[in-house]
């Protein structure tokens, strides 16, 4: 799918906020097959540094302190899980 974007993406110089179900691999996900995080998602991250990355599926009430926020670069990494209010200026 990334693949079959990438015109789009050149065209509009990238993007400003990815929204997914699963984290980017590691970066708030966990070691388990079913709550590690997408590869691709943070190699979109890197190369095109949108300002936001919103994900779930990580409960934050699994035992383990997952944090709500996270930087990878200048992009802010946003776990949802439940809900949360985001201000985009």
């Amino acid at each position: 799918r990334i693949q079959r974007l990438w015109w789009k993406l050149l065209r509009k110089k990238g993007f400003d906020v990815l929204v997914a179900h699963s984290p980017a691999l590691g970066v708030n996900d966990d070691t388990d097959l079913c709550h590690r995080g997408f590869g691709p998602f943070l190699e979109l991250i890197e190369k095109y540094e949108p300002k936001y990355f919103v994900h779930g599926h990580v409960h934050m009430n699994y035992g383990r302190q997952f944090p709500r926020e996270a930087m990878i670069g200048k992009t802010k990494v946003i776990n949802a899980y439940n809900h949360y209010i985001v201000d985009i200026e």
